[in-house]
């Protein structure tokens, strides 16, 4: 067979597997959006085959018949006598004078009567009295027709004024109109008025036998309640729209059409209680008992009425009782809505309360009439969506139904299927008398063929005991011995007892599976996925687990790993590639241990080697097995060799650890080895650095939970100006922490640790916001003070919450913000220029400078200086400290200078310590110097008692050195008038 023979079928299935999707989505996309689609562009867009046509209101004069019965030219005397009105109150029987106005066109018009209750008509021309015809419901004769549910008049035989006298009959008080129709619109209207009709009556006909079907099929009572309750609806909304004189096209006599629909109103009230219930009801508590009660008894009352009263007095009590049900309904229905959410139950509520609507709809146009506004067509449209609604909540709870009853049988099905039941019977013996078929699967024995005993499976029990806690609800689990395991069958069981003459009837139900999943659940609590070592939450366990056995005098260590490049790793070569490399390194750590340590994993390339029962010398030579396993050879991955290089940290665990620190603490060391590029660090029980790392928590466990931090305290290191250096007494900033013992610690490892713990937000907030109190609280004896830097870390200039609490401060105390400069790290400030920008441009629209600290450290790029609205460049300490000695520093000092100037900023040389590098700084034009050799940090106090920067000074050379800055600027100042310099100045 060639290729090209191959391949055809191939294609031909392809094609056919095309072609359906094409058709499948043609038929279930394309049509149904069309057809919605083209009906409404059709209902918008085109003329209407039944337009909706109006009639004009002529005025009426109207005269109630008394006892005494009128001749038509005294009827015609009494009406000339009376004022027309648009429309008039009418009793039955009553005469009515209408006089036409003066048209040509009368010829082709014809006046409308649109009443319903209208029973008889007669009409004369009242000029010359002679007779036009007469109508009756069955029949009508000359000029009067049948028209939609009243009557209409044909005009062909009047010509130019002329005026109308009838005579007409009610069947009870109504309102009386008469319209003028061109007779071409009046047809229109009836056509109109018939397909109404027809559209409702075949509609909720047809969804009323659709839901008497689907109860009959399906045995479900309530559908035909509910298809009775959908009659009820047509009856009530043909009442309303004026045509309940007929049923399924057939005229009702007039005279039965009272009791009729009394009738209606009565039996419908009572189908929509019992619908209600029912389906509220149904396997529900009912709310308000009493309410339903009443409203029960209620609409029997109506029903009662319906057959013994008149309609005059029918319609107090049908209000009342009908009023009564309306507000019991609602009340039910937002009772449901508050206590039951379910999809189903909203959409029965839902329909009912458009139902509800509906008929108090029809209520207020039975009672009142129809008005202008309401047309046939729409109303029957509202009844039908109403209606079809219904329909829809009817098959929503057809599925529930459907859903209920196939989870209750699969649950069924499951309990038997996966949870099988065992019975026995055992004798005072503990041996076994009868069990269940179901039993003899489980433990796969039978008595026929031998005397088994309990024992022969499981433990002895004591029978009393085991029969109280079944009888309390206790469940009691029991295994199988070892000697009785055979494979397939269960191993795991709960047993429940009874004591009954002298023998044990119990069962015995299997949970295996469920014990096994149990077991596989804990264990994936504790344990990493990816790798099946320890996770967070195994590694705290079992840290619990050697801190109590530390009591007992038993030893333990950790020890904290962490993998160089491993980052690199997944953004190069994929996650996949990633997650072999840490399957591989777990690997090699647990072959390079021999004892019962414990592995686990708590970040993705950091881990934990928990040693128990281990002193620290032992740890320390396990752990170099660990370290050199990890970095002597490559890993190889899909033919790739990676060559991992790898630090740990080792702690002596001490009984007032708790899981959390133990863990900081060896991440600690582990962060040291590698700044020491050393395989191994370790710190002892009384280590120093140990007791600085509780020392770090302590303050750190103050500081996050809102108390003052002990040990945390400021100091000022003053900043001189080159220029004048006794008229600015201006100074930075410094964080100085003490331990408990009183003890100066570092503030660089205290910084350190509470940036990589996340607390450095909370020091910078405690720094800033003191600061600010500080120098408010001391503004009068700052009058030199025009400049205080305060640095900020990295981690808090990218952290949202931090940057919103620190311009809230700075508001509180925005007359201080023109002496406030911010010290921002240049690396810092280049890893997000945008972020960067905003925060710059914010600050300084409220006063505030910006100095870009540490720069010349590393980081620098020339070309983004300009990119960042700093005021000042603090020249980084290390190149200051050897500037001296070292050209390169030199130079690059120069330059940096050199850069400040042309970009219009100022700058700040730190860490001079010899008055040399002062005399350098000063040639090479240098702004302002911070040092040693202008003076160390003081206490706030010391700042507050100096009056000039000479005052902080010891050293005599730098004194004399700004002898000589103060002579050569003398000159200078007699020219200009003295004046003190201002923080604009400033920069």
């Amino acid at each position: 067979m060639t290729a090209s023979n191959m391949q055809r079928p191939a294609l031909l299935k392809k094609l056919s597997s095309a072609a359906n999707r094409l058709v499948h989505s043609f038929s279930l996309y394309v049509v149904p959006a069309a057809l919605v689609l083209l009906s409404v562009l059709t209902l918008y867009a085109l003329d209407s085959h039944y337009p909706l046509t109006h009639g004009q209101r002529i005025p009426v004069r109207l005269l109630s018949e008394s006892q005494t019965p009128y001749t038509p030219d005294t009827a015609l005397a009494a009406l000339k006598t009376t004022t027309a009105t648009a429309a008039a109150p009418a009793t039955s029987p009553s005469w009515f004078l209408v006089d036409l106005p003066a048209s040509s066109e009368l010829d082709s018009a014809a006046l409308d009567i649109p009443s319903r209750l209208t029973q008889t008509l007669t009409c004369w021309n009242a000029n010359t009295l002679s007779p036009l015809g007469s109508a009756d419901r069955t029949q009508s004769s000359g000029s009067l027709l049948l028209h939609k549910m009243g009557f209409a008049i044909t005009l062909g035989q009047l010509s130019g004024s002329a005026s109308l006298l009838c005579h007409i009959t009610f069947i009870e008080s109504t309102t009386l109109s008469v319209e003028l129709w061109r007779m071409a619109d009046l047809r229109d209207a009836g056509s109109r008025f018939d397909r109404g009709i027809g559209l409702l009556e075949g509609g909720l006909l047809t969804i009323s036998l659709f839901v008497l079907i689907i109860a009959i099929t399906n045995r479900e009572w309530i559908y035909l309640l509910l298809a009775a309750w959908l009659i009820g609806n047509l009856r009530l909304g043909a009442f309303a729209l004026g045509w309940d004189s007929q049923w399924l096209g057939q005229d009702i006599p007039p005279s039965w059409m009272p009791l009729i629909r009394q009738v209606t109103v009565a039996a419908y009230y009572l189908l929509t209680y019992t619908l209600l219930t029912q389906l509220f009801g149904g396997g529900r508590q009912m709310y308000f008992p009493r309410l339903l009660s009443a409203a029960q008894w209620a609409g029997l009352a109506l029903l009662a009425g319906a057959f013994l009263l008149p309609y005059s007095s029918f319609q107090p009590l049908m209000w009342a009782t009908c009023g009564f049900g309306v507000l019991v309904a609602i009340l039910l229905l937002s009772r449901s809505v508050y206590r039951t959410r379910s999809r189903i139950w909203l959409w029965h509520i839902v329909t009912l309360s458009m139902s509800l609507c509906v008929m108090l709809s029809g209520t207020f146009l039975i009672v009142f009439g129809r008005t202008d506004f309401i047309d046939t067509f729409n109303g029957v449209i509202a009844l039908l969506l109403s209606n079809v609604m219904v329909a829809l909540a009817v098959a929503e709870r057809m599925r529930e139904d459907r859903k209920e009853r196939v989870r209750a049988q699969t649950e069924l099905v499951s309990s038997y299927a996966i949870t099988p039941i065992g019975m026995f019977t055992l004798n005072s013996d503990g041996v076994f008398e009868r069990i269940n078929p179901v039993l003899e699967q489980m433990l796969g024995f039978s008595l026929e063929a031998k005397t088994v005993r309990w024992t022969d499976y499981f433990s002895s029990q004591d029978w009393a005991a085991l029969a109280e806690k079944t009888k309390a609800g206790e469940e009691v689990e029991i295994g199988l011995l070892p000697s009785a395991v055979k494979p397939g069958l269960p191993q795991h069981f709960v047993v429940r007892v009874a004591l009954a003459s002298g023998h044990v009837e119990g069962s015995l139900q299997d949970i295996t599976a469920r014990t096994e999943t149990i077991n596989q659940l804990r264990r994936m609590a504790d344990n990493d996925p990816l790798t099946d070592v320890l996770n967070r939450r195994g590694i705290e366990k079992a840290l619990d687990a050697s801190v109590q056995r530390l009591a007992s005098g038993e030893p333990c260590a950790l020890a904290y790993v962490n993998l160089d490049h491993y980052k690199r790793i997944n953004s190069l070569f994929g996650h996949m590639s990633g997650d072999e490399v840490l399957q591989q390194v777990c690997q090699r750590i647990k072959s390079a241990l021999v004892n019962d340590e414990h592995v686990g994993r708590i970040g993705g390339d950091e881990f934990i080697i928990l040693f128990p029962n281990t002193t620290i010398t032992q740890a320390r030579e396990a752990a170099t097995k660990v370290v050199s396993d990890l970095n002597s050879t490559a890993l190889y991955v899909g033919g790739r060799a990676f060559q991992i290089k790898s630090a740990i940290g080792i702690i002596e665990v001490t009984n007032n650890m708790d899981p959390k620190e133990m863990i900081s603490a060896a991440s600690r060391a582990c962060r040291e080895a590698r700044k020491q590029h050393q395989d191994i660090v370790v710190y002892e029980q009384d280590s120093n650095e140990l007791q600085e790392h509780t020392e770090e928590l302590r303050l750190f466990d103050e500081l996050e939970g809102g108390d003052s931090p002990r040990g945390l305290y400021l100091e000022m290191q003053p900043i001189m100006s080159m220029k004048n250096p006794l008229q600015t007494l201006n100074f930075e900033v410094l964080l100085r922490v003490r331990n408990s013992a009183g003890v100066l610690a570092p503030s660089g490892k205290i910084i350190a640790a509470a940036e990589e713990s996340g607390t450095i937000t909370i020091i910078d907030k405690w720094v800033f916001s003191a600061t600010l109190e500080w120098l408010d609280k001391h503004e009068h004896r700052l009058g030199k003070t025009e400049l205080v830097s305060i640095n900020l870390s990295g981690v808090s200039l990218n952290d949202d919450k931090f940057i919103d609490a620190f311009f809230a401060i700075l508001a509180r105390y925005e007359h201080l913000a023109n002496r406030l400069c911010v010290e921002i790290t240049e690396g810092v400030a280049l890893q997000d220029l945008n972020r960067t920008r905003i925060f710059m441009r914010r600050l300084q629209k409220m006063g505030a400078f910006i100095a870009l600290d540490d720069f010349g450290a590393g980081y620098t790029s020339f070309s983004y200086i300009k990119e960042l609205p700093a005021d000042a460049i603090k020249i980084d300490g290390a190149l200051i400290k050897d500037m001296m000695a070292n050209e390169t520093n030199t130079a690059i000092i120069r330059t940096i200078v050199e850069l400040a100037r042309n970009l219009g900023m100022k700058s700040i040389a730190e860490w001079a310590e010899d008055c040399a590098t002062l005399r350098a700084l000063q040639e090479m034009g240098v702004d302002y110097v911070q040092g040693f050799v202008i003076s160390k940090a003081k206490s706030p106090a010391e700042i507050l008692n100096a009056n000039t920067l000479a005052d902080l000074i010891d050293d005599e050379d730098v004194l004399e050195f700004i002898r000589e800055i103060t002579a050569e600027n003398r000159d200078e100042d007699n020219r200009h008038q003295p004046r003190r310099q201002t923080p604009a100045n400033w920069f």
